[in-house]
């Protein structure tokens, strides 16, 4: 059985190389039970051994390897032929076991490609942190999953109850089926649905056409200052060529705390994300003499997944944000990143559905072609990193009744764009994974700190203003809300 790709998964298998590997990843820390026996770690080791059932998509393999980036196509294996022993992996830290060291051994496992002739993903159980707490890293190629169908199969691992000693391997939880599904149509709703499609793309064509003239009137003339257009970033070391090997760290905010300030501020969890990420990246690239006179530019993935499953590999178009690093106030930054995503959010919400649906291809294609002609890194990128944000349940969570810690998501790199930093909330945590080139940019472990601390004075000025005068930053009565699905 072979399965279909869309345009989105053939473009990750595409962009598959040495320096630029296409696989997602988190890595999550537990926390044992605290009456659990001296043999639970390797019980749960040989537990997770012995799963040896494989749902969708970790038994497909693509059919040649060879001709992934001409015609690619997955196809299906029973069980029997996929070898877990390489797929699943048991490693342990050097004594002290502390986040340096838990950082270092991921960065080597986020810098290797997966094996293109096998199924494309690989899990390790890391034991050996400090509190006989331990790790699980788990990678797979974005053309199989994007990052909301992946927070939504991570559900189906963990369970809300301690006392559940179930454990549901993530490689055995079977994908939900979304609401695309359409099954058992007569003959005349499906010669009504081809016409009616015949239609949609014609009315989609004429949309991504005026959309595109947008585009290129925004690059060329801006009218809206708040709308960031692609292509208009200002260079800087975040984009340029990339290598083989990444740098990854990790930074933790209790959703509590991100609450309040979300409170406080009358703006979204994004804005917030958006914001002491600017921050960060203002502090980090000040530091390497790097920050340049105009705001930075992020790419941002918005999901387009339509109802609850899980079961479409990638469901997601992409936008541009502003993030105003050049202001240094993070009350002002916020506040400035607020009015601009909102607009940003409203000129989306004008296109219709599959003009929504392809807007990121539309300005993305440039930056993949070049790609592909040997240009990545040495043309001007359409923006200048991206970041990601996506949603989860906020209960906490548990994996054979150990209690999930952080549950940090890890990007990808290409030629041009260095940097990725994406946001997961699951388990009363906003976890926030960095992923940057190894050669060019050093100490990622400072952004990741500067990033915390940034939000650390957003939290306490925002308390002050607070207490002074009860006035929503941004001057308006909208209610707080959570912001959507993001991949």
């Amino acid at each position: 059985m072979s399965t279909t790709l869309g345009l989105a998964d053939r473009i990750f298998l595409l962009q598959e190389s040495d320096q630029t590997p296409q696989h997602v990843a988190v890595v999550g820390t537990f926390s044992p039970p605290a009456d659990a026996a001296p043999d639970y770690l390797p019980a749960l080791v040989a537990s997770l051994r012995a799963a040896r059932t494989f749902a969708p998509p970790f038994n497909y393999r693509l059919r040649n390897a060879a001709l992934k980036a001409v015609s690619p196509s997955f196809v299906e294996l029973d069980d029997d032929q996929i070898d877990l022993d390489f797929h699943f992996r048991h490693s342990a830290l050097p004594n002290p076991g502390g986040e340096r060291e838990l950082g270092a051994l991921i960065s080597r496992l986020h810098s290797r490609p997966l094996d293109m002739a096998k199924p494309l993903w690989e899990a390790h159980l890391i034991e050996g942190l400090e509190g006989h707490r331990f790790g699980f890293y788990f990678k797979i190629h974005h053309a199989l999953i994007d990052g909301v169908g992946g927070a939504r199969r991570l559900q189906q691992m963990l369970s809300t109850d301690p006392a559940d000693d179930e454990l549901r391997p993530l490689w055995t939880t079977v994908p939900s089926r979304s609401s695309r599904r359409r099954e058992g149509r007569s003959l005349p709703a499906r010669i009504g649905g081809v016409a009616g499609g015949v239609w949609g793309h014609t009315r989609a064509a004429a949309g991504l056409g005026r959309a595109a003239g947008g585009l290129v009137k925004d690059s060329i003339l801006p009218v809206d200052e708040a709308i960031a257009a692609p292509y208009r970033a200002p260079g800087t070391i975040l984009n340029g060529p990339i290598g083989q090997h990444r740098r990854v760290a990790t930074h933790a905010i209790e959703f509590d705390r991100l609450r309040a300030v979300v409170d406080r501020a009358d703006v979204t969890v994004n804005d917030v994300f958006l914001a002491i990420c600017a921050g960060g990246l203002r502090r980090y690239l000040h530091e390497l003499d790097s920050l340049p006179g105009s705001g930075l530019t992020a790419g941002t993935p918005i999901s387009v997944r339509v109802g609850s499953g899980d079961d479409a590999a990638n469901a997601f178009t992409m936008t541009t944000m502003k993030l105003y690093t050049q202001i240094a106030d993070p009350i002002e930054c916020l506040a400035a990143i607020h009015r601009s995503s909102s607009r940003t959010k409203r000129s989306m919400q004008r296109l219709s559905k599959p003009v929504a649906e392809n807007f990121g291809a539309l300005f993305m294609t440039p930056f993949l072609a070049g790609h592909l002609v040997g240009l990545g890194g040495r043309a001007r990128p359409p923006f200048n990193l991206i970041l990601s944000n996506v949603p989860g349940p906020l209960e906490p969570r548990y994996l054979a009744g150990a209690r999930l810690e952080t549950m940090y998501p890890l990007g990808l790199g290409y030629h041009g764009m260095r940097l990725f930093i994406a946001a997961l909330t699951v388990s009363g945590t906003m976890s926030i994974g960095f992923v940057g080139d190894r050669d060019t940019l050093p100490h990622l472990d400072r952004l990741a700190a500067y990033t915390g601390a940034v939000f650390d004075e957003l939290e306490q000025a925002l308390a002050r203003r607070h207490g002074r005068r009860k006035r929503p930053l941004a001057g308006h009565k909208s209610p707080v809300k959570r912001t959507g699905a993001r991949t």
